[in-house]
């Protein structure tokens, strides 16, 4: 979803253009004109890339040592996303990328097509390296990807002058690079399809275009001549849609104000210069430069907790250094932190059920932002066992979890048996085990901490990999979780 800023951006750099041909537009070429609205489309394009400016994200996880006592993801490397109820917000998102998906979808089909009218063309000629074909289904020249100029089955019966003002025309958009200009508006279309300035811009860039490759033509052939050839043209096609993905020669909706602008001999006809393009692109940047400066500078650090389902509302935070200050997270699990002395400070996050995360200190200055985003991991449990025939009372110990995470619940506990081995042997102490509980609740992996004696080991990974969970829920969502399992053989 775009943002508001990247809106009011789009609609600056259009009203901006379109105020600044409305006081020098009469004074500049169609060249010059088109150079102003190509550069307003193809800074829409990079808005939403310059209105987001965030400083650096750092990422703080727990250290390895942290990941291995309280939590092991398996099977990702990177935390599934969070599934978020339905918002305004969402349904905004899919309203605007279901247009996007429709507008660009639209557009393929256009070319597609046209792909298809160049496969079915046949070979005309070649004029500078550029492919002249004549399609049958086509009444209008046009400029086609490629490129190739696509000419209809009636230019056969062309006068010879006809002919060479249309591939002149035709060879202007080549040299001018229109259909890149096109594309960039294309675009700007997808991305602002619900906004009828991005419309009206890019129609203004296709006529435009159309009339400084009249101007290119008038060089070598007289205004009167051409005129009659573009009215000549326009008659022949009038009632016969042309593809929108080609460049079509002559639209009889734009006839009139391009046969004005071709018949006036005190037009400007100049092309486009460099230093004339550089300075347009100054004053679209000098256009959108408050928003671009559209910062909050008080903001001295921001972020998120999150865990490996989403973000944590209520996630405490702690800044230590000459003075201690607290905050907490939002309901998205964001943060934004504002008038903290400069300083060096510890960052602690807290939050019950996952391991305390302790970042060292950090320079927190005025006027400067920092972005970190914290991912906690879940608290450790352990449950505590006695071997069978033991004399130690046989009942399990947990550390309950909360927050987030639903405490662990054991259903089913099979006992170990002591060998006999070892109760001859004398043999007796704690064997310490880490187990990984599945999304189903069962044990999917067994690891060894500690243990007396190889025959104590065998019988506790024996049982307890017989044991069964209830499948533990972290925002209502089955994870897996690491507990630690002492089994206690006691004579």
């Amino acid at each position: 979803m775009l943002e508001l800023r990247v809106v009011l951006g789009m609609t600056l750099l259009t009203v901006c253009a379109a105020l600044l041909l409305r006081l020098f537009g009469r004074r500049w070429s169609a060249a010059e004109r088109h150079s102003v609205w190509s550069v307003a489309l193809l800074l829409m394009l990079l808005l939403p890339l310059l209105l987001r400016f965030e400083p650096p994200t750092v990422v703080f996880r727990g250290s390895a040592q942290e990941v291995q006592r309280f939590v092991v993801w398996v099977g990702s490397a990177e935390p599934p996303q969070p599934s978020l109820p339905w918002s305004s917000g969402k349904l905004l998102s899919v309203l605007w990328l279901s247009g996007v998906i429709g507008v660009a979808s639209w557009t393929l089909l256009g070319l597609v097509r046209v792909a298809g009218m160049i496969t079915s063309s046949k070979e005309h000629s070649t004029h500078v390296g550029i492919a002249v074909r004549t399609c049958a289904g086509l009444h209008m020249p046009a400029v086609a990807a490629g490129p190739v100029i696509l000419l209809p089955e009636a230019s056969a019966i062309w006068r010879p002058d006809r002919l060479q003002m249309v591939l002149a025309h035709e060879l202007a958009h080549v040299r001018r690079h229109d259909l890149c200009w096109r594309l960039a508006a294309t675009l700007a279309c997808c991305l602002f399809w619900f906004h009828p300035l991005a419309w009206w811009a890019a129609a203004q860039q296709r006529k435009e275009s159309e009339m400084a490759c009249d101007d290119l033509v008038l060089r070598n052939y007289s205004s009167a001549a051409y005129a009659e050839e573009l009215v000549g043209v326009a008659r022949e096609v009038s009632g016969y849609p042309t593809p929108a993905a080609l460049m079509a020669m002559a639209r009889p909706g734009e006839l009139e104000r391009r046969l004005v602008a071709v018949l006036d001999p005190h037009r400007p006809r100049r092309t486009v210069s460099a230093l004339r393009v550089g300075v347009t692109c100054l004053v679209a940047l000098l256009a959108v430069s408050p928003l671009l400066a559209w910062q909050d500078t008080s903001i001295q650090m921001k972020g998120s907790v999150k865990d490996m389902v989403g973000a944590i509302p209520g996630a405490k935070l702690l800044l230590k250094g000459a003075s201690e200050y607290t905050f907490q997270t939002g309901t998205d699990g964001s943060y934004a932190v504002t008038g903290i002395p400069e300083g060096e400070y510890t960052i602690e996050v807290l939050m019950p059920g996952y391991a305390s995360l302790t970042i060292g200190r950090r320079r927190v200055e005025l006027g400067k932002t920092i972005r970190a985003d914290f991912h906690l991991q879940l608290g450790s449990i352990r449950d505590t066992v006695n071997g069978a025939d033991s004399t130690a009372p046989s009942v399990p110990q947990r550390v309950r979890i909360s927050g987030n995470v639903q405490a662990v619940k054991l259903l089913n506990r099979v006992l170990p048996i002591y060998p006999k081995e070892s109760k001859v042997a004398r043999i007796q102490g704690t064997v310490r085990l880490r187990a990984v509980i599945g999304k189903d609740g069962r044990v999917v992996g067994l690891t060894l901490l500690m243990s007396p004696s190889a025959e104590l080991a065998r019988s506790a990974m024996e049982a307890v990999g017989q044991w069964k969970y209830q499948p533990t829920l972290l925002n209502g969502d089955p994870v897996e979780i690491q507990t630690e399992v002492d089994v206690n053989y006691t004579l």
